[in-house]
């Protein structure tokens, strides 16, 4: 189960977003700063938008509390994969 935080989507993304971007074959990665449970995702959208997800996971369900645009940092690692 998947479920969405309001704070996934203070900056313009929706859960259709998300979706997109899992099928994008997206470069996924532990929490950088090693927060246990927490996975993040980049990725791209169908309109070509640089996504940046961040979900918890605990057990079967993932709650999507991020989505913003990827910095550059974030899109060059993203493209080299």
């Amino acid at each position: 189960m998947i479920s969405f935080t309001d704070s996934a989507f203070k900056r313009g993304y929706d859960e259709a977003d998300f979706f997109e971007v899992l099928e994008s074959k997206p470069m996924k990665l532990r929490s950088r700063k090693g927060l246990k449970g927490i996975h993040e995702l980049l990725g791209q959208n169908s309109t070509g938008d640089y996504i940046h997800a961040a979900y918890r996971r605990d057990g079967d369900s993932f709650t999507v509390f991020h989505m913003r645009e990827m910095t550059s940092q974030e899109e060059r690692r993203f493209k080299k994969q």
